[in-house]
């Protein structure tokens, strides 16, 4: 979990960066299922906003959250 971080944080960084909005939609869809199970991509969409500063694309946080769906309950074994 904190390669994800420091990977944000080098995002938030760079305007930049390759990826940068897929990294920080990531971020923020673990920000998003970690405050509670039923994380929507509205809930990405505001933590890029108002904690990171960064408008996501609604498909983006979409792709960030299932796929965070899927790899979470792999990383807490």
């Amino acid at each position: 979990m904190t390669t994800l971080w420091r990977t944000v944080l080098s995002a938030l960084q760079d305007p930049d960066a390759p990826g940068r909005e897929e990294t920080i939609a990531c971020g923020a869809a673990a920000l998003a299922c970690k405050r509670t199970d039923e994380a929507s991509v509205e809930d990405v969409l505001e933590i890029g906003l108002y904690e990171f500063g960064v408008v996501i694309e609604p498909h983006t946080a979409k792709a960030a959250l299932a796929a965070h769906r899927v790899t979470a309950p792999e990383q807490e074994r």
